[in-house]
């Protein structure tokens, strides 16, 4: 195990007595948009005078960990076992149940169907401390219905008491709550969305950047793609409209960047040749550092034909980049339509092709205004200072009682 701490030193601010262990599976920068929201969060919380460690499982094979300031992060190497069976990790296991009780709060589980969830309940139960659960879009009905046998097994053997353990859920959007409740879950629910440091999207990185890598970019307007290469986003309905729609749209290119973890771009790439549309389509690979921030501040447009998001990162990105989003009502993004930053759509192929034909057909300057609304949006709704103090406020009504927090939603029959 590696152990990384930081001195306490917050400027003017000290850390109050107030300790939350959280524990996620992973926080790898390949393993997607949770990994990187824990760290922020936690990073975000320390302003709030919280002391915050978080246990998580180190895949190599996936990326770098998101290692946030201010946080205590005790780091387990995922060894062959681990890699191969959700995270079972008896040392990890081993940890959690000897955590200091006269020390800590509450623990803060994110995610479910891995074994370092298990871990977190049978800590909170074993040292009697509250448990909060944040499923993180993983109880969705198209999440629920994916690897369905083995999701079965999960929640005879754990999960289903993982959840009924929770003294409260944390759900980002309203469509979360309702997930939650169809379950028969009665717990409260803390609404709270995910947040975003806007201050990170605010630098221009020239084309160049990626041009170099991808020539093919050059002198093209670029349709972007970015996320996870997965069958839940959805890419393969955005290459079969993209394929009805590229010859009406010359200048424009369709770039699909993301990770791939379970080998799913070979099937995108054998269908990109399957529609002729090899010469209309580039696939990055996973980007990061300045090639991300290139991509998402030189994009025309940004698409996420995605089937299911409790919130969606990459949407958030791209708005605070100042560019239009379209994205499908899988996504709780309905802020597209009230703040005229984007479109949001049914989620079928028809419904794609209309959007995306009607914003490639819009004028740059049409396309500019709706994305400085975008920007305008996530600087005022997705902030980490706002969302950060909601979460603090939560924790501490569930330690001392007192007041009901405005973003807890009680259960009514």
């Amino acid at each position: 195990m590696q152990i990384y701490s930081y001195d306490g030193n917050l400027g003017n601010t000290t850390i109050e007595n107030l300790n939350i262990y959280h524990v996620v599976a992973s926080i790898n920068e390949n393993t997607g948009g949770p990994a990187k929201l824990v760290s922020d969060l936690t990073e975000a919380l320390a302003n709030e005078k919280i002391s915050n460690h978080l246990f998580t499982l180190d895949y190599k094979v996936h990326g770098k960990q998101i290692i946030s300031k201010y946080t205590y992060l005790h780091s387990y190497n995922a060894d062959f076992i681990a890699q191969n069976v959700r995270g079972f990790h008896p040392k990890f296991a081993d940890a959690m149940r000897k955590l200091p009780t006269t020390e800590l709060s509450l623990i803060h589980n994110h995610g479910l169907w891995m074994f370092p969830n298990l871990y977190a309940r049978q800590a909170a139960n074993y040292n009697r401390i509250p448990l909060i659960i944040s499923p993180h879009g993983m109880l969705e009905s198209w999440s629920l219905k994916r690897s369905r046998f083995k999701k079965w097994l999960a929640w005879l053997m754990y999960e289903r008491k993982n959840l009924s353990s929770a003294v409260l859920f944390n759900a980002t959007s309203s469509e979360e709550v309702k997930s939650i409740r169809q379950l028969g879950f009665q717990q409260p629910i803390a609404l709270i969305p995910n947040g975003l440091n806007t201050d990170s999207y605010n630098q221009q990185v020239e084309r160049e950047v990626l041009t170099r890598l991808f020539p093919e970019l050059n002198d093209k307007k670029w349709l972007l793609f970015l996320s996870r290469i997965h069958p839940k986003k959805g890419v393969d309905n955005l290459l079969f409209a993209w394929q009805k729609l590229q010859s009406q749209f010359p200048d424009w290119h369709l770039v699909i960047a993301g990770s791939d973890l379970i080998g799913y771009q070979a099937k995108l790439e054998a269908l990109t040749e399957q529609l002729n549309l090899r010469q209309r389509v580039t696939f990055t690979g996973m980007l990061s550092g300045q090639e991300k921030i290139s991509a998402l501040s030189n994009a025309d447009l940004f698409v996420l034909p995605t089937h299911s998001e409790n919130f969606g990162i990459a949407i958030a990105e791209s708005l605070a980049c100042k560019v239009p989003v379209i994205t499908t009502k899988g996504a709780p993004w309905e802020d597209l339509e009230r703040y005229e930053c984007g479109w949001w759509i049914d989620n079928n192929q028809q419904a794609l092709i209309t959007a995306l034909a009607e914003a490639m057909k819009m004028s740059d300057e049409e396309r500019k205004v709706m994305g400085l609304r975008g920007q305008a949006l996530t600087k005022t709704k997705y902030s980490w200072n706002s969302i950060a103090k909601d979460t603090a406020d939560v924790y501490r009504w569930i330690l001392g009682g007192g007041e009901l927090p405005d973003c807890i939603q009680l259960y009514s029959s």
